[in-house]
């Protein structure tokens, strides 16, 4: 008898807690809308609860990867840019997020989002000839997202095909991933699923949806994420010009005379030990074929079907670095055309950024962006942002 007792406190206890923990997170996610929005931290990105809980009717869907965290302590980053207006941009990436995955994410949260918007950061290095690595988009694959994008019946059965038929070549590296997308795919789209595959679902979801949730949270406590408040955010537009004028002076400063036009720190540690292997190197560089082209259709496809508005933020490559590699000039443009062909196949937005291959500053190493470039992207994502709330 006893030990029943025991048995029945010891699970009594155990729900208890949980039960705590969940209340904890779900009043602790929501933040200060700017810095959650501008918070870069990868538990964030395949936590759609919280994302979902953080979105507001001031909120751009802002997808791309490793640029996002850098700059971050600058006065130029979006959470600096933007911290006391009421815009903010939901960044939505890190290193190794290409099209694909954020075509599952759009697919995910784009019905909920208030503002019919979304931007995404093209970069150059996505479109080599392979496309996204399978250990990459495996690392990044979120199986919450990749559930959502089944559920959404907005989506043309062709648009959401291609999403599964890409998921599961590409997962072939994590079987364990596969079997579970798999999974989802026969109890929410194809609807085969056995009475087995409907019981493990329900409570492997209700434990991934609370692992995500946890994991944010605490994440954001690490990461001294401000919490909501009832501060007023200003209408004011923000001063690009005069940030202009200081992102040179500060670039300026932060360079000493390397010929790349880098930050003299990531020029002393990533690229300078390097130079003699990577001089010539990329004579034959080429971003001209890829299926990353068509994963990029795929996220077009998407706001199609969700009736957003895309946004593409073209980078340029840094024009110095890219010379000295030997990548022929040529091939860049070939990569920036085909891009400007597949905006206009869609009647995208584009933010067209390759004229600034030679710009000062507009890099803070080979293909991350400086100072310079975070004011002027910064600027024609709020103008987007502005001529769409005009209309």
């Amino acid at each position: 008898m006893k030990r029943l007792l025991a048995f029945f406190l010891a699970a009594a206890l155990t729900l208890t807690s949980a039960a705590g923990l969940h209340f904890l997170a779900e009043r602790r996610v929501y933040a200060d809308g700017n810095a959650f929005a501008s918070w870069s931290g990868d538990g964030k990105f395949p936590a759609r609860e919280a994302i979902l809980k953080n979105l507001d009717e001031n909120t751009v869907l802002t997808f791309g990867s490793s640029e996002f965290q850098y700059g971050v302590k600058t006065l130029y980053h979006p959470g600096k840019i933007f911290k006391d207006t009421k815009f903010h941009m939901m960044l939505i990436g890190a290193g190794y997020y290409q099209s694909l995955s954020h075509a599952i994410t759009l697919a995910s949260l784009g019905e909920h989002a208030k503002t019919k918007e979304a931007v995404l950061f093209l970069s150059p290095q996505w479109f080599r000839k392979a496309g996204v690595q399978p250990e990459a988009f495996t690392s990044r694959f979120s199986e919450s997202h990749y559930i959502a994008m089944l559920k959404n019946n907005h989506l043309r059965k062709n648009v959401k095909d291609y999403m599964i038929k890409r998921s599961h070549e590409l997962l072939r590296v994590d079987p364990a991933a596969r079997e579970r997308a798999d999974l989802y795919n026969r109890v929410l789209y194809t609807q085969d699923a056995s009475m087995s595959d409907r019981v493990n679902y329900r409570i492997y979801t209700r434990f991934l949806k609370e692992k995500e949730l946890q994991t944010a949270v605490m994440q954001m406590v690490k990461d001294n994420v401000p919490k909501a408040s009832s501060k007023e955010k200003t209408d004011q537009d923000p001063d690009f010009a005069s940030l202009l004028k200081q992102s040179i002076k500060d670039g300026e400063a932060q360079n000493q005379g390397n010929p790349f036009y880098m930050d003299d720190s990531s020029y002393k540690w990533k690229v300078r030990p390097f130079m003699k292997k990577k001089k010539n190197q990329s004579l034959n560089g080429s971003y001209s074929t890829s299926p990353e082209y068509d994963d990029l259709r795929c996220f077009l496809d998407v706001c199609q079907d969700l009736g957003i508005r895309p946004l593409l933020v073209m980078m340029p490559v840094n024009g110095y670095w890219y010379d000295y590699t030997g990548f022929p000039k040529e091939a860049r443009e070939d990569y920036y055309q085909k891009i400007r062909s597949v905006a206009t196949e869609y009647n995208a937005s584009i933010a067209d950024f390759s004229d600034q291959e030679y710009t000062k500053y507009f890099f803070e190493d080979g293909v991350h962006i400086g100072k310079k470039g975070w004011v002027m992207i910064n600027e024609s994502i709020y103008r987007f942002y502005q001529k769409t709330e005009e209309k």
